[in-house]
């Protein structure tokens, strides 16, 4: 029974996901955003970039 409890519980975590990619992605697309308004949209752009990777290799 334990083991059925922690499979459960496992496929749960997994598929809901914590956000933890997100939380961390924001602060740079943020970033980004406001960086577009002053530069070049390709700066902007780029640090977006960096939070939208961060967003994808975080799996939770």
């Amino acid at each position: 029974m334990g083991q059925k409890l922690l499979f459960t519980i496992a496929i749960g975590i997994l598929f809901s996901g914590c956000g933890v990619g997100s939380v961390v992605a924001l602060p740079f697309k943020a970033a980004g955003a406001a960086v577009n308004v002053v530069a070049p949209d390709v700066v902007g752009d780029t640090i977006s970039g960096v939070g939208d990777v961060a967003d994808t290799v975080i799996p939770f």
